[in-house]
């Protein structure tokens, strides 16, 4: 799309969604209607539809009314199951089976309210209010708007539709607004969900969202927040389409220093997310782990450690950060190793953290493909049961066969049953 140019936005209806969520948008209506609740898709899915983007399986739903009732009602109808429910703020979400062995879909529900901010970065005091009070406590104009569902003789319909603050006009003219001056200050959040809006869709601020995301960064309100809501916005923000232009514009935007100190974007990492789609296919795909592994793939040690301190990390990610500094060591050595070598030089670290070399190192993509398709799950012929038939008994002794045996199968020394027993006899007799 040229700079400039006012998008052409699709025409909103009902026929436009896929069919599943569809049929569950219709299934809501229903219970809605016996719950005597109006509900709203709001957000996200209508920003996508007039934008004709594909739709996430996560959907919004504003309730104007009491919202634990119509949340049992269709976690019953779907056999979904509620996975979150928090009473104080009127919100429970919903995990509804996919179709067909499809990813499940998420939906969320929120009884519309109001919201007051004791303090800047603090979670709010809400009260039940009616829709229009509610699109007003939302973050940017292109998320504030909402379409009633109605069933007609039986049904889905769109019936009223609310957009109080132009977002369909700032969707048009590819334009970022927050809907007010406190916006940030109330939640700093709003600060990276506006990074991920502006990289995907291609918007740009418009001059007082311009001005109050520079305001919120020099009043540093991102370091009022908890470790676990930066985390969480963080690993959002992985799962984006393109994580690095995420990263970029969040350096254009000063951010990055408050949330992830001694990363920035530059020539090399954006060398590296160049590189890292060519070595990505359907069996080795770019998660958003390796995503992550790949911004921080230049980082110092220094780094590294200060953000495993500062941010509750899983597992998977703790061990891919620690792994990170010796892992760039390997650079340039694994070209011409024997199988059996290459297993032996790979084999102690995390496949995710192989996965991230994968990408980074084009000079070793031979080595590590070959690894990771092939090597990593190869099984010698015999095991452990075998080897006690042969007359081996358990201990060290059969610890180094098994081992040493996989070594001969991974070069092609041995390939079936009977080379391998050939193989175990001959190795007994040596010892």
């Amino acid at each position: 799309m040229h700079k400039g140019r006012p998008r052409i936005l699709r025409e909103l209806a009902h026929t436009a969604l896929p069919a599943e969520i569809a049929d569950l948008l219709t299934l809501v209506a229903h219970c809605a209607q016996t719950c005597s609740v109006p509900v709203w898709l709001v957000g996200g899915v209508i920003r996508d539809l007039l934008l004709d983007q594909p739709l996430s399986r996560d959907l919004d739903l504003a309730v104007e009314g009491e919202v634990t009732a119509l949340v049992a009602q269709v976690a019953e109808a779907t056999g979904g199951r509620v996975t979150a429910h928090h009473a104080a703020f009127g919100t429970a979400t919903v995990l509804v089976p996919g179709r067909s062995g499809g990813s499940a879909i998420v939906v969320d529900f929120a009884q519309t309210r109001v919201e007051t901010y004791a303090a800047p970065a603090v979670l709010p005091d809400v009260s039940p209010a009616p829709l229009e009070h509610d699109l007003v406590r939302r973050d940017f104009s292109v998320n504030a708007l909402a379409v009633e569902l109605h069933l007609v003789a039986g049904g889905l319909h769109f019936g009223r539709r609310l957009d109080l603050f132009g977002g369909e006009e700032d969707l048009a003219h590819g334009r970022l607004r927050l809907l007010h001056a406190a916006s940030l200050r109330d939640d700093p959040t709003r600060i990276l969900r506006g990074l991920r809006l502006a990289s995907r869709l291609g918007l740009h601020p418009e001059p007082a969202t311009r001005y109050q995301v520079a305001d919120a960064v020099a009043q540093r309100y991102l370091t009022l927040l908890s470790p676990e809501r930066v985390l969480h916005e963080i690993c959002l923000a992985l799962a984006e389409p393109d994580p690095a232009a995420v990263l970029r514009l969040a350096d254009q935007w000063a951010v990055t220093p408050q949330i992830l100190p001694g990363l920035a974007w530059d020539v090399p990492l954006a060398e590296r997310c160049t590189q890292a789609v060519a070595a990505v296919s359907p069996d080795l795909p770019l998660t958003p782990l390796i995503q992550a592994g790949l911004l921080l793939y230049g980082c110092s040690q220094a780094t590294l450690d200060a953000l495993a301190q500062r941010y509750p990390l899983p597992a998977d990610a703790s061990t891919l950060i620690r792994q990170l500094p010796s892992l760039r060591k390997l650079t340039g050595t694994l070209a011409g190793l024997s199988n059996s070598a290459l297993d032996e030089t790979l084999r102690p670290w995390h496949p995710t953290t192989i996965m991230v070399h994968h990408c980074a190192v084009p000079d070793d993509r031979v080595a590590t493909t070959r690894y990771l398709r092939e090597l990593r799950t190869m099984r010698a012929p015999l095991d452990g049961n075998d080897l006690q038939r042969l007359g081996v008994a358990p201990g060290p002794l059969m610890g180094q066969i098994l081992h040493t045996l996989r070594q001969a199968t991974l070069d092609g020394i041995v390939s079936s049953r009977e080379e391998a027993e050939t193989w175990v006899r001959g190795f007994l007799q040596r010892l």
